[in-house]
């Protein structure tokens, strides 16, 4: 496993949080994160009374404030913006009095929206009403309301997978990990991927020189019964530049070093599978079918995802030698 598995576990994890529960889950999430960075994330005792600090960075005065309700109601928006006002107008408070440094440089309040965005907020609402207490309390400071992805983005900042591990270890999040969700992510990247470098090949005026070296033979298309798709095959092969350079790209992911070979393998298993009931141009176009099945759009990625069989074709993961 390696980062994007353990990220995708502990964001599911956190989604169904609330109350008490979000508060600490999201406490070990800015731990890591600033731990990773060389900073120092502090979580006041809320048992204690957390004198309106749910959490902060001591070096940089940056504040956070976690709202998770125990469920969605049709009036969210109006209850985040209450506890938006209500959490910061108390955090100022405090700070005027002299608590946390007497001093503030951001506030981030994260609300948990399970799979929802934020609601709209078309009328300006937070940013009015954190200038007009910016300008009560006589502070300037950023401001900003986020969801679980801002937490998601955090954490793919976090580059060493051993704290990820660690975290997931503390959340037991592990039997969260969807090793087949997890490929089928992939394999829509890879696909838009592979597709967007074809456009770049053949749409743009500026053509460069471009080189594949070919592994398989012409025999393998007659071995396997593909002589109907020789055509086509050849075509692809004389332009697999597009798939290489798509390739490359997409295993420079730090959050997924394995990518490709995950979406090979996958493929691999669909083509011993199909290979018992199918043989020549019906195999071929039920692998195409079975990677296709991951993408909206199926008409629009169809090339790109023969690109992609036929790679892996002529590297010959696939159809005999």
């Amino acid at each position: 496993m390696d980062n994007y598995d353990y990220i995708v576990s502990i964001i599911e994890f956190v989604r169904g949080r609330t109350s008490i529960n979000f508060q600490l889950t999201v406490k070990y999430i800015l731990k890591t994160y600033y731990d990773s960075i060389a900073k120092t994330f502090e979580m006041p005792d809320f048992y204690g009374g957390d004198d309106k600090n749910d959490g902060w960075v001591k070096e940089d005065c940056i504040f956070y404030q976690m709202y998770a309700p125990t469920r969605l109601k049709d009036s969210l928006k109006k209850e985040i913006h209450e506890k938006y006002k209500e959490d910061l107008t108390g955090l100022l408070e405090k700070i005027k009095e002299g608590k946390w440094n007497g001093h503030i440089n951001e506030f981030i309040f994260i609300a948990n929206t399970i799979d929802n965005n934020l609601p709209h907020d078309s009328d300006g609402y937070i940013d009015n009403i954190s200038n007009a207490l910016m300008k009560d309390y006589g502070y300037i400071f950023k401001y900003r309301l986020v969801n679980i992805d801002f937490l998601y983005d955090m954490l793919e900042k976090v580059s060493d997978v051993e704290m990820l591990k660690s975290l997931s270890a503390r959340l037991r999040t592990l039997n969260y990990i969807d090793a087949n969700a997890i490929t089928e992510k992939m394999m829509i990247d890879l696909i838009g991927e592979i597709s967007g470098k074809i456009n770049e090949k053949f749409i743009s005026s500026e053509k460069g020189d471009t080189y594949y070296l070919r592994i398989s033979t012409p025999e393998k298309i007659t071995l396997n019964n593909l002589e109907e798709k020789r055509e086509e095959i050849e075509k692809i092969l004389a332009n697999l530049d597009v798939a290489d350079e798509a390739i490359k790209n997409i295993n420079q992911d730090i959050l997924f070093e394995d990518k490709f070979d995950r979406v090979k393998e996958h493929i691999m298993d669909k083509y011993k599978t199909l290979s018992i009931a199918f043989k020549g141009t019906e195999l071929y176009d039920k692998i195409i079918e079975s990677v296709l099945e991951y993408v909206e759009s199926k008409s629009a990625k169809i090339v790109a995802a023969k690109f992609l069989v036929v790679y892996i074709f002529d590297k010959c993961d696939i159809f005999e030698k």
